[in-house]
């Protein structure tokens, strides 16, 4: 949360996510506090491939804010976007391992039920999601026979914990 000063007010807001806009409120002596509209969330368009070679991202769900990368995920996710949202921006972590960013993340409060894994190849502009939704299988979009051999290590490391 944010608290931003003016004027003899306070605005308090959260930032938006992928699943959700920001919530925003306003604190006034006079009025106390009143709900105000959120803002949406909207990808960085000056964000793409070129920039995620900054090597800049650490955690999977910053690869949402690179509107390239952000809608390969959401089309490979299909149907489960929200739900791959919603774990790439849970618990995780990820890094450059050479031109592969590779992240894992699970959803708050369910990591071993409900995981996933994004391998983001620089070299070939490509991206690479499996998921585990809670209580059923893994997921994989492209099929696992399209993977490049260094992002098939990835998956089956990251999958070996359900075996």
């Amino acid at each position: 949360m944010t608290v931003k000063p003016s004027d003899g007010k306070l605005t308090l807001s959260t930032p938006a996510t992928p699943n959700e806009p920001g919530r925003k409120w306003e604190w006034t002596a006079s009025a106390g506090f009143k709900e105000l509209q959120g803002e949406a969330f909207v990808t960085d368009t000056s964000k793409g491939w070129d920039q995620l070679r900054e090597r800049s991202v650490a955690h999977p769900g910053g690869l949402l804010d690179y509107a390239e990368v952000a809608a390969e995920i959401n089309r490979l996710a299909g149907a489960d976007k929200a739900l791959i949202n919603d774990i790439l921006l849970g618990v995780g972590s990820g890094e450059f391992k050479g031109d592969l960013f590779v992240g894992t993340a699970c959803s708050r409060h369910m990591c071993s039920d409900q995981e996933a894994v994004v391998v983001a190849d620089l070299a070939s502009r490509t991206v690479y999601l499996a998921w585990k939704p809670s209580g059923q299988k893994i997921k994989v979009n492209p099929a696992v026979k399209i993977w490049p051999e260094k992002a098939k290590v990835e998956l089956r490391q990251w999958a070996a914990k359900w075996k």
